[in-house]
């Protein structure tokens, strides 16, 4: 647990029904060059082409996560539709192992592998969507020194994801998504677009 970062700052970005523009608006209120590397999950199955939409929206580098990669300061990387990312040394893994009828990807499993790979380095931000994933997730990054911050959910499209970690867990601020994209860059640094 909390292994040893290089990272003052790991960002877990987990949306789901209606998160495309709330994912959009955070990510472009973002600093350029953002001093942490920053991972979106959005549900989707595989035909997601949710890297080439964002590749052409930001300013930021925009990389569709393959299996393995390294974390890199100021990349987005966006794991793809349909299939589970999780941390393991370090490292960005794929998987499309799945129990029951669960989200792909899954926000709890990468959220629980953050937390116990990067602990109080860990910061994981719920967008709208429907149902709970992520909550779960949360728990654990707050029971393992991480943090959550969570779309306020009368700026999301849908309210259940952000609602479920504002009841059960310790959001440390519920803002739009745009606000949360500028409170990021002012607690993690970058340089400005």
């Amino acid at each position: 647990m909390d292994a040893s970062s290089e990272f003052d700052f790991v960002v877990a970005i987990g949306a789901s029904h209606g998160g495309l523009s709330a994912v959009r608006d955070l990510l472009a209120a973002l600093p350029r060059n953002l001093r942490a590397p920053v991972i979106v999950a959005l549900h989707g199955d595989s035909n997601s082409r949710l890297s080439e939409v964002l590749t052409f929206q930001n300013a930021q580098e925009v990389r569709k996560l393959e299996q393995g990669d390294s974390l890199q300061e100021g990349r987005i990387h966006v794991v793809p539709g349909g299939r589970h990312a999780y941390f393991r040394h370090g490292k960005l893994m794929l998987s499309e192992a799945v129990s029951g009828k669960g989200f792909r990807p899954s926000i709890d499993l990468l959220f629980m592998t953050m937390a116990s790979e990067f602990g109080r380095h860990a910061l994981g931000v719920i967008l709208s969507g429907e149902l709970k994933d992520g909550m779960r997730g949360a728990q654990i990054l707050y029971d393992l020194g991480g943090r959550t911050i969570v779309q306020d959910p009368s700026d999301a499209e849908n309210s259940s994801m952000p609602n479920s970690i504002i009841f059960n867990d310790h959001p440390e601020t519920i803002r739009s998504a745009e606000d949360l994209g500028t409170w990021l860059g002012e607690l993690i640094g970058g340089h400005m677009s």
